[in-house]
């Protein structure tokens, strides 16, 4: 597998996220440097992201763009870096367009999304962890949900 030591990584050993939204609670446990393992509605699947060799929509993180045989999955980690608060709120904005976006004062942005294709009743499953960054530092946003992100240690297992 690929490695970028240089890739913008939001998760660190032994970390935990918890995130609540419309759509429900997803649990995302740091496993290793490019493994995540996630927990919904009693599921449990665990993937290993591919690395960005280079920046794709201000990212340089990591993805998981397809299924495991029983579900379709779309998962990105990553920075996202910003000159202006007014950038970052502009790219919060457009985003919750897509998808259900729950946030930290300090920037840590989860979504969440889940649905059942109708062509073939499979899930398709969308979860983004970033880190939002102005000016290289962790900024002070308003409409931060702090009780919907719990942050601890990963559960062993």
């Amino acid at each position: 597998m690929n490695d970028n030591p240089k890739a913008e990584l939001v998760m660190q050993p032994g970390m935990s996220i918890t995130a609540k939204n419309s759509q429900g609670t997803m649990q995302i446990d740091y496993i290793d440097k490019y493994t995540r393992r996630y927990t919904w509605d009693g599921n449990v699947k665990t993937f290993r992201h591919q690395p960005r060799m280079k920046r794709w929509l201000g990212s340089l993180g990591m993805y998981y763009p397809q299924g495991d045989g029983s579900m379709h999955a779309v998962l990105e980690e990553g920075q996202m870096r910003f000159a202006s608060l007014d950038d970052a709120y502009t790219w919060l904005k457009k985003s919750e367009r897509f998808i259900d976006l729950v946030w930290t004062e300090d920037g840590l942005v989860v979504g969440l999304k889940m649905q059942v294709r109708p062509d073939d009743g499979c899930l398709a499953l969308n979860v983004q962890v970033w880190q939002i960054l102005v000016g290289g530092q962790k900024p002070r946003l308003i409409g931060a949900e702090p009780e919907s992100i719990q942050i601890s240690a990963a559960h062993p297992g």
